[in-house]
Parts: C-alpha cells; structure tokens; sequence
C-alpha cells in the first residue's frame, strides 16, 4: 500500500535539515480507511483525516461521539450552520466579517495609540533635554563669573533637575553677594 502522509521539510543540497520549525504534511484522502468500530477516534492526525473523509455522510452528532475533542465541536457547529441555508450562512460570514473588523480596527487603534505616545514622548524627552542643555550652560557662565572651576557638561547633566536648579540658585547668591 502507498503511503497516506506525505511530510516536506527544507533540508540543504547536501541532506542537512535547515529547521524543524517548519514541516508540511500532505494527506491523500482517498487512500484513507476509517476505522470500522463506532468508538471514538483518539489519534490526533487520524481524527483531521476522519473529520475531512466522514463529515459529509455522517450527522453532526455522530461527529461528536465520534471526534469529542473542542475543537471538533466547534467544527461541526459550523459546518451545522453552514448546511442549514444560505440566510443562515449570510448571517454567519457576517459576524465572521464583523469580529475581523473588529479586532483590525483595534489593532490599528493600539498602533496608533503607540506611535502618538512615542511622539509625545519624545517631544516631551526632546524638551526636556534642551531646558537642561540650557541649565547647565546658565551654570557654567556662573561658575566662571564666581572665578569657580566649570563643570563638564557631563558632570551637570548627571544631575537631576533639582540638584541642577538648587546649583544655579546657590550659584545666582554667591555672584550677589559678592556684587
């Protein structure tokens, strides 16, 4: 008897497998025999197989004792609906229709959610790195106007805001009181 799997892997000119992330498995259908017994089909590959070849000559609840797994269920529902007539299966290809706008449109909200937030903040980050640039340079002009030594731009910018702030009013003091 030929086979009925046929498995494709990416493998090098020399026989190597490149990866076992990806493998493509190909059935015959034909060649498949269903179990003869009415028990339940436990083997996961041969329950895709039986569902593909017996679906259309068994009902859906023969379908489900026979395949109990969900997501069976869930395919036999479908198929059930399906069946039934064309108004039913317009309703059903317009919520499908509806729950992919759905979950598009909310990913594109989050996108754009992301980008404005990055933009705000790095305008924010921008700003807020120039007011600093410019403390620290108010600084250095007080430093050489109270015949102090001047920092590096580095030393101040390790600084936080307010170490910063309290150095240039500190600074600001000492040049008055002198004056």
């Amino acid at each position: 008897m030929q086979p009925l799997r046929h498995q494709f892997e990416m493998r090098s000119t020399e026989g190597l497998s490149l990866t076992d992330c990806l493998q493509v498995y190909l059935f015959e259908l034909p060649k498949y025999t269903p179990p003869v017994n009415n028990g339940i089909v436990t083997d996961a590959m041969e329950q895709w197989l039986f569902f593909f070849t017996q679906a259309k000559f068994l009902s859906g609840n023969e379908l489900r004792q026979r395949l109990p797994d969900p997501v069976f269920t869930e395919a036999v529902r479908i198929l059930e609906m399906i069946a039934r007539n064309p108004k039913e299966r317009f309703f059903y290809d317009a919520r499908l229709k509806m729950e992919r706008d759905a979950r598009a449109h909310t990913q594109q909200a989050r996108l754009e959610g992301l980008e404005q937030g990055l933009e705000q903040g790095l305008e924010q980050g921008l700003e807020q790195g120039l007011e600093r640039g410019e403390m620290s340079g108010r600084v250095k002009v007080l430093q050489q106007l109270n015949g102090l030594p001047v920092s590096s731009t580095s030393e101040l910018l390790a600084l936080s805001p307010t170490e910063l702030t309290d150095l240039e009013n500190e600074l600001h003091r000492r040049l008055r009181k002198e004056t």
